[in-house]
């Protein structure tokens, strides 16, 4: 087995531990795992992003949370248990002060995960993540051509940027991840994204699924994203290209997010409340907003806590509860497609309809269309 095999298959095992040790910390109730959105800013101005707003937007909701406040959480997070953080936005890299943030977040043991797109990368961020090297960093990559970036990100310039972060990041050690979310605008593009990808990196990530704005975004996203059909003819055919190359050369890794990033806390056969949240959110797992919220994951809008307000442990403590007496529609419960087919989740419910009681038509055509292909 060559080096590069040894290593995917050493990720493939760290993976599965890790994804064991959350199920066994959701029983006990312990937040190893966190997000820190440390901005809601951001350089590119994606169609379909759920979570960029701008200064003015942002005045009128509350406050970027500062470089002290987010540390002092950190040093409570991590008394609570938290081993595993990842640092998104908007794009982090845009904060002056990200630097004494992630140092000290460093310095404190936390196994660091870093969200970029990658456009702001410099010999100064280089040096950082030389001397306090990211666990893992991913990167998105939205298109293979400046037209790509032009159409979705509003800037034809950020695709070179992009290859030259990519270049950049290939030379610090750490587990480099690119992803892509498919819209109409690059999925014609996923062989030579993919080729891009595969230069710097085995790791790639495709996401296929976009959901509608939240958190006082406004975007139409119904526009741009995938119908059902392309949803799977893209995800079977990002499959397709792994399986064969795997069985050849065992050297590639392929990840879905639509699938792989949702680790049902059932298949540990643990009855956790909250019931409605069957992964491992708000079990072993937590969000915090830009603006100082916490909730079970990115794709809610609420209920949350207040952990800078109330303290990381009280806030994490309360946070099960505020679910407790939501149910997912009637119709969803009766629906023969409740077998796994559907994923049933709050958070997608409530950005698609604005409430955890309405069915989504866009969510029950993907669904059917998954059960179609399954059948086939």
């Amino acid at each position: 087995m060559n080096m590069e095999n040894k290593n995917n298959e050493l990720s493939r095992k760290w993976e599965s531990s890790e994804i064991t040790l959350a199920g066994y910390a959701a029983q006990r109730h312990v937040p190893l795992g966190g997000t820190f959105e440390l901005t809601a800013r951001c350089n590119l101005k994606c169609k379909m992003c759920y979570i960029r707003l701008n200064k003015v937007q942002m005045e009128l909701i509350g406050r970027e949370k500062t470089a002290a406040e987010w540390i002092a959480l950190a040093k409570e997070a991590a008394q609570a248990g938290t081993l595993n953080l990842l640092l998104t936005g908007g794009e982090p890299l845009l904060r002056e002060d990200f630097g004494e943030i992630y140092s000290a977040l460093t310095m404190m043991g936390f196994i660091i995960t870093l969200n970029t797109n990658a456009t702001l990368i410099n010999s100064k961020l280089i040096k950082l993540f030389k001397k306090y090297p990211p666990t893992a960093t991913n990167v998105t990559l939205y298109g293979a051509s400046p037209e790509t970036y032009q159409s979705i990100c509003g800037s034809p310039d950020a695709f070179q940027n992009t290859i030259r972060g990519l270049e950049m990041l290939a030379e610090v050690p750490t587990v480099l991840e690119v992803r892509t979310t498919f819209v109409q605008d690059n999925r014609h593009e996923l062989n030579e994204i993919r080729a891009i990808a595969n230069r710097y990196t085995k790791r790639f990530a495709i996401n296929t699924t976009v959901n509608k704005a939240i958190r006082g975004v406004s975007k139409d996203v119904e526009s741009c994203r995938l119908t059902p059909a392309q949803i799977f003819d893209l995800s079977e055919a990002n499959a397709a290209y792994y399986r064969a190359l795997n069985s050849e050369a065992e050297s590639a890794l392929e990840k879905n997010m639509d699938t792989d990033n949702h680790v049902k806390a059932r298949e540990y056969g643990f009855d956790l409340p909250p019931k409605i949240i069957t992964c491992l959110a708000a079990k072993s797992m937590y969000w915090i907003t830009w603006d100082g919220k916490m909730l079970p994951c990115g794709s809610f809008v609420c209920p949350y806590t207040m952990p800078f307000e109330e303290g990381f442990q009280p806030a994490w403590d309360r946070l099960p509860g505020l679910f407790e007496d939501i149910s997912l529609p009637q119709e969803c419960l009766k629906c023969e497609l409740a077998d796994g087919r559907c994923a049933n989740c709050p958070a997608i419910l409530q950005t698609e309809t604005g409430s955890f009681d309405q069915i989504s038509e866009y969510i029950c055509e993907v669904s059917k269309e998954r059960a179609k292909r399954y059948k086939e």
